[in-house]
């Protein structure tokens, strides 16, 4: 397995789509700072309220664009990393080894994520670090311990859309597979604005409905359960209160621990799942 991983880390490496990746990241950051220069520097003649609303908001953007970014990287790496080796051939010519199947499929997912991990640690605390070194004295302190919950949370991100990738790639062709994946995404991210929106909602009949629906998609595609989760625990402050801005309004939605529990039983019942595909798989 160890082969395969290393093998897949230094694909991940040659492919385009990373540097490209890197290089709109860095310019992504760039404008993020910059933007972020002007506004802090606007927020310090204003109330304390407008300082604390506009600055959770612009760092709720910027978690915003990690989990969007990270999404589609995960989505994009992962999407092709069996069915692109199938239709060209190349596993005629590894399998002939002694190596089982399930020694591929965990290898192409732990390499991905070697790759992804680090760029999603990079990504979130460059945020993070704009906000507070441009925020000195408007931004709310968060405490070390908020920084890494929250960054340990959002790591399941690209575990769930990657072993969920993957599974397609056993079953589907690279671009069937990229195909649905957007579409899920999508959909998980939809019905997760459908739940906050329900909880503005008076009449009940609707905010039912609209809860419902959310509750559905996360079951289905869980990834908005994550990042709601990962903004959640970054904002909590040492002693227990909620600054976001939802949390103020009072529709804030709490994923619970049995939740967070769900989405790593899912992980893992998809690599499962795909490692029996390709297994039964002709190729």
């Amino acid at each position: 397995m160890s082969t395969i991983i290393r093998l897949t880390f230094l694909e991940m490496r040659k492919k385009k789509i990373l540097y490209l990746t890197l290089l709109l990241t860095a310019v992504f950051l760039t404008l993020y700072g910059t933007a972020l220069r002007f506004a802090y520097k606007s927020l310090n003649h204003e109330d304390t309220l407008i300082r604390l609303t506009v600055s959770g908001q612009l760092l709720s953007m910027g978690v915003y664009a990690v989990g969007f970014i990270t999404a589609f990287l995960s989505i994009f790496s992962s999407a092709g990393a069996i069915s692109s080796e199938i239709e060209n051939g190349t596993y005629d010519a590894i399998l002939s080894k002694p190596i089982a199947r399930y020694e591929i499929v965990l290898g192409r997912f732990i390499g991905i994520l070697s790759v992804i991990i680090p760029y999603v640690t990079i990504l979130f605390l460059s945020i993070i670090g704009l906000n507070i070194f441009f925020g000195k004295g408007v931004v709310v302190n968060f405490s070390m311990i908020a920084i890494i919950k929250s960054l340990a949370t959002f790591y399941l991100l690209p575990i769930l859309l990657i072993s969920i990738g993957i599974f397609f790639s056993c079953s589907i062709s690279t671009m069937g597979s990229g195909v649905v994946m957007v579409i899920l995404y999508f959909c998980g991210m939809v019905g997760g604005i459908l739940e906050q929106i329900g909880h503005f909602i008076t009449l009940e009949a609707t905010k039912v409905a609209l809860t419902n629906i959310g509750i559905i998609t996360s079951l289905v595609i869980p990834s908005d359960i994550i990042y709601r989760k990962a903004s959640s625990l970054l904002f909590t402050t040492s002693s227990g209160l909620n600054v976001s801005l939802e949390s103020m309004l009072g529709a804030s939605i709490q994923p619970s621990p049995l939740m967070m529990g769900y989405i790593v039983i899912y992980s893992i019942v998809m690599i499962v799942l795909a490692v029996r595909k390709f297994e039964k798989r002709d190729l």
